[in-house]
C-alpha cells in the first residue's frame, strides 16, 4: 500500500506536467502554422458604368475567351454549406 502511494505521488505530477506540455505545444503549433493572410490588391476603375455598357456589345461578349484565374490553393475553405431543412421536409412528404 505504501509503495502504491509513493508511485502515485511520483507519476501523477509527471502525468499532469506531460499533458500540460503536450497541450501547450499543440496550441503553439496551431498558432504558428497559420499562413500569412493573402495580399489584397485594390485598383481604381476610371471608366464610367455607361461607357462599359457601350463597350460590351453582344458581339464582343459572344467572341470573348476565358482567362486564366490565379491559383487559390493557400486559401482554406470556410463554412461548409448546410442542407436546408425545407429539402428534408419536402423529401419526407414525397
Amino acid at each position: 500500500m505504501l509503495q502504491e502511494q509513493k508511485l502515485t505521488r511520483f507519476f501523477l505530477p509527471g502525468t499532469v506536467f506531460l499533458c500540460l506540455l503536450v497541450g501547450a505545444s499543440l496550441i503553439a503549433w496551431r498558432l504558428l502554422s497559420k499562413p500569412a493572410p493573402a495580399t489584397i490588391v485594390k485598383r481604381r476603375v476610371e471608366t464610367s458604368p455607361d461607357e462599359a455598357l457601350k463597350y460590351w456589345t453582344a458581339d464582343k461578349m459572344r467572341n470573348t475567351t476565358a482567362t486564366n484565374m490565379p491559383r487559390t490553393d493557400a486559401i482554406k475553405p470556410g463554412k461548409k454549406h448546410r442542407h436546408h431543412s425545407s429539402r428534408k421536409s419536402h423529401q419526407q412528404h414525397s
